[in-house]
């Protein structure tokens, strides 16, 4: 991360970042000038997130994009300035053969005022699940539109899936419900803006944890603002550690408001893919086997470990007004 005097600006160096996109905001929270923005050089107006105040630019070229961000960062110290990332494509799941699925044993109830606890599920939409899951699923909002075409689960079905089991593991039946936000559309990879986007819509809506099975290596001043300020609301954002088999920050969840899972197998040691690390604050195992089409498919890492460990929040916390301080500190102990 680059500064100049109180100014903050994201380096535009690293493997996903987008070159020709910046994310502005102010860091005082004022109203930004939209118009002055689509003024510059070179410039659209792509994307404006009201709740966090912040606009996505994009340029022709890269070399505006960088020309902007100099000029930007010499008009006010008010502002936040970095490139939009993209995330990485998902690890996808492995067919294999002999081996099944256990049971669901959990069942879908209503709580007699009709509140619920709902878990947000910031990944790629969800294909139809089978109706012993289904039944745990609202419909999917398309923060992206359109869906990813596949031979086999989808990286959010496999997370649906992980995360209904996670709810299975505290109680026979729950009222949690989980309801997808796709932020990948019809590509490979998500960006910044597009997770931020789901993580803001997400708690508009009402759900108080959020399941952010993704990440990058590049740091997001942007996503982790966004991520304090959710947080600072009482929700609880739980975020895969990474499957790079290293110690390195991986964000988003190296950032201290989210709670960071890693992978365990099952003897309970930290898988050789798995990060570790200060940041990490506990270990789920990091494994699930997904039935689509009369074929299994094993899908694994810590992106598994984060959604069975928001499902087991989820168990933790159904009454919707259970705070979820306790709850995080209970899944670290556990």
């Amino acid at each position: 991360q680059a500064r100049s005097s109180n100014r903050e600006i994201m380096a535009d160096e690293g493997e996903g970042v987008i070159a020709n996109e910046l994310i502005v905001r102010s860091k005082s929270g004022s109203k930004l000038d939209a118009q002055r923005l689509a003024d510059l050089k070179g410039a659209t107006l792509v994307g404006t997130n009201r709740v966090s105040g912040a606009y996505r630019v994009r340029f022709d070229s890269d070399l505006q994009a960088e020309d902007a961000k100099r000029t930007l960062a010499n008009e006010s110290e008010d502002l936040a300035i970095e490139n939009n990332q993209q995330f990485e494509a998902p690890d996808a799941p492995v067919a294999v053969s002999g081996m099944t699925a256990p049971p669901l044993r959990l069942t879908a109830t209503v709580r007699p005022d009709g509140n619920r606890r709902v878990i947000a599920l910031i990944d790629s939409a969800p294909q139809p699940l089978a109706p012993a899951f289904q039944s745990f699923l609202l419909p999917t909002v398309d923060v992206v539109s359109g869906g990813a075409a596949s031979g086999g689960p989808s990286h959010g079905t496999s997370m649906a899936e992980a995360m209904v089991r996670g709810l299975s593991a505290g109680s026979t039946e729950t009222s949690t419900r989980i309801q997808p936000y796709n932020v990948y559309g019809a590509s490979e990879s998500a960006s910044t803006w597009d997770v931020a986007r789901g993580i803001t819509q997400a708690a508009q809506d009402g759900s108080t944890i959020i399941n952010l099975s993704l990440g990058s290596t590049q740091d997001s001043p942007y996503l982790r603002d966004v991520i304090q300020q959710v947080t600072g609301q009482g929700a609880l954002v739980i975020a895969a550690a990474g499957n790079n088999g290293t110690a390195d920050p991986f964000y988003p969840a190296a950032y201290d408001a989210t709670l960071a899972v890693t992978a365990t197998g099952r003897s309970g040691q930290l898988t050789p893919y798995a990060n570790r690390g200060g940041f990490v604050d506990l270990g789920v195992p990091g494994s699930t086997v997904v039935q689509m089409d009369g074929q299994s498919w094993v899908v694994q890492g810590t992106s598994v470990s984060a959604a069975f460990a928001s499902g087991m929040a989820g168990a933790l916390a159904q009454n919707p007004q259970t705070p979820l301080a306790p709850v995080r500190s209970k899944l670290i102990e556990t």
